[in-house]
């Protein structure tokens, strides 16, 4: 047994050498004894304790010795094998008395000794059979010993026929002792694995009960949070409901408007963390040219801190291009302006973006309440909520920034989070700036007024009432004129009615019967193949099926929903003047 072998086979092994030989030490001296009633009467007592005596004393020292090498040496393969060699020899003992006394006893009582030799080689196997090649050695020595006790008292043919049987005997009891070795070896790799699999089995078991109590916590967590700003809704909007003030109504509205942005935060923020426990969200890496999608996360929101008496402060050089998702990026943009805005009092907050040695750092700063050192330690672990969220009242669920890391290592991208109590906090990301930068194109949305979509007929595909009910006003409120149904054939029969051609086309991706994407294809065979369209949808994944237009994931806000029904519309929409409004006015079908 070499150095190579497994750690608990020679505990094992260690562990049976010295049970065994413990009560081969008992067998051993009580054999010896029994020798004195043949070996007395035909050579006398002191010729016997000459032999017994020195045996006796090794037999009973060896076990304290072989105790004290394992608790010095440990239970290692050298232990292993020393104690085998002490143990073979000192067993090895008991047959050499054998041709000592052998010219004073005649040939029956050296048969009968020799029988007792062969069986105590072959109990012998029990204290050997780990170290197989030293069990065979001491077989030899025992056999071979024994045999010279007959070359005395038997002829030629008897010698030949003892030593044969005893070479049969030998290579039996060998092949016996590498059969208990084998076994043995067996029985230990068997109780590894199946340790292993105990293991990994109480390692999955453990993984599941997490999974449970995270599970556990994720909806106690969305439960409660998500029902405090419901409950404040339920009363803005019995507030607003029975005043008749327009101040206190234009207030409520404000209210309104704040809380049900915070529900929206909070909703996207569940459907994330859900993603991730699921581990369905995935990062599909490309060109994105950061000064538009940064234009696109901050939409609005220098508006919502003016109105809350922040300042908000955008530094970006005048075109760059990163590698990353720019689905992924943009929520983390947003997370970022978030947190900024519900944890800042006062001040300003900024968001910059530099480039250096093919980096760009996206960094996100306020000056508001900030965390000490222990919670900035605990701000990137789910439903983390500390100390500066009471000082601060921030409405929340603790997800953003642990949605935010996992985002940036599906990126592949560094993230870091510093603060300082009273003084603010600064978020910063590293993007790798792509190989070639795409030319800078100037993008922006005008100013339309308080009708942007002024004159333009949107079909408006949605399943849900209340869902369509709100859109249909808000388009109405932003001066498109709307043909709305529940189903495609209800939506063409408004179309038929009125006798008019949508400009534009708003479709939820999952209908009563059919996808989205299958009404679309329909109604631009009815209506153009360049009808423009848009697809709206709650499902999960919708962002990642790589459908073949615009996409709008649900929550989603009124102005996301205009800037992408705006980009999606042709240039006569968008080119503003006199000829293009009235143009705007007047029904499709005549303008076809």
């Amino acid at each position: 047994m070499g150095d190579g072998v497994a750690p608990e086979l020679v505990r094992r092994s260690v562990a049976m050498i010295l049970a065994q030989a413990r009560q081969g030490a008992v067998t051993a001296i009580a054999m010896g004894a029994l020798f004195g009633f043949i070996y007395v009467p035909a050579a006398g007592w002191a010729l016997y304790l000459a032999w017994y005596l020195p045996f006796l004393a090794v037999m009973l020292a060896r076990q304290p010795y072989f105790q004290r090498i394992v608790a010095r040496d440990g239970e290692t393969p050298r232990v292993l094998h020393r104690i085998a060699v002490v143990a073979a020899f000192t067993g090895w003992l008991a047959p050499v008395s054998v041709p000592i006394f052998a010219p004073y006893l005649d040939i029956a009582d050296v048969g009968v000794l020799t029988i007792i030799t062969v069986g105590w080689g072959s109990v012998a196997v029990a204290v050997l059979a780990v170290q197989p090649r030293i069990y065979a050695a001491y077989l030899t020595a025992c056999f071979a010993t024994v045999y010279l006790a007959w070359v005395r008292h038997a002829g030629t043919v008897e010698l030949l026929m003892i030593g044969i049987s005893m070479l049969l005997g030998g290579r039996m009891m060998v092949k016996l002792g590498q059969a208990v070795w084998v076994q043995l070896r067996d029985t230990v790799a068997a109780g590894e694995q199946n340790a292993s699999l105990v293991a990994q089995l109480r390692e999955a078991l453990q993984r599941q009960q997490d999974a449970q109590h995270s599970r556990s916590r994720f909806l106690g967590a969305a439960s409660h949070d998500l029902r405090q700003p419901v409950q404040a809704l339920l009363f803005l909007s019995d507030i607003f409901r029975k005043s008749r003030d327009p101040a206190r109504r234009d207030a409520m509205a404000q209210q309104i408007v704040r809380t049900s942005e915070s529900i929206d935060s909070m909703f996207r923020h569940l459907v994330d963390f859900a993603q991730i426990d699921a581990g369905t969200m995935k990062a599909v890496l490309q060109d994105v040219r950061i000064d538009q999608l940064v234009a696109s996360a901050a939409s609005g929101f220098a508006e919502k801190c003016a109105a809350r008496g922040l300042a908000f402060r955008v530094e970006m050089p005048p075109a760059c291009t990163v590698v990353a998702d720019p689905v992924l990026l943009e929520r983390m943009l947003r997370n970022f302006l978030d947190n900024a805005f519900k944890y800042s009092l006062r001040g300003e907050i900024a968001l910059r973006v530099q480039v250096a040695d093919g980096r760009a750092v996206l960094t996100v700063s306020d000056e508001g309440v900030g965390m000490d050192e222990k919670d900035v330690a605990q701000a990137c672990n789910a439903f983390f909520r500390g100390r500066s969220a009471s000082v601060a009242e921030a409405e929340g669920i603790g997800l953003g920034l642990a949605i935010s890391r996992h985002m940036a290592d599906l990126m592949r991208c560094r993230l870091e989070l510093d603060s300082t109590p009273a003084r603010g906090t600064r978020v910063s990301l590293w993007l790798d700036v792509a190989q070639e930068e795409s030319a800078l194109l100037e993008t922006g949305l005008d100013d339309a007024g308080s009708a942007p979509l002024a004159g333009c007929l949107v079909a408006v595909v949605e399943n849900d009432k209340l869902a369509r009910d709100a859109v249909v006003a808000w388009l109405e409120e932003a001066g498109a004129r709307v043909a709305a149904g529940g189903t495609l054939q209800e939506l063409e029969r408004v179309l038929h009615e009125a006798g008019v051609a949508p400009d534009l086309v708003l479709v939820d991706f999952r209908l009563a019967d059919i996808t989205g994407v299958e009404a679309i294809d329909a109604l631009r065979e009815r209506h153009g193949p360049q009808l423009p369209a848009v697809v709206i949808s709650g499902e999960a994944d919708i962002l990642e099926r790589g459908l073949p237009f615009p996409v709008l994931q649900k929550p989603v806000t009124p102005d996301r929903l205009l800037e992408a029904l705006r980009a999606a519309l042709p240039a006569q929409w968008t080119g503003g003047g006199e000829d293009s409004r009235s143009r705007m006015l007047m029904p499709a079908r005549a303008r076809a």
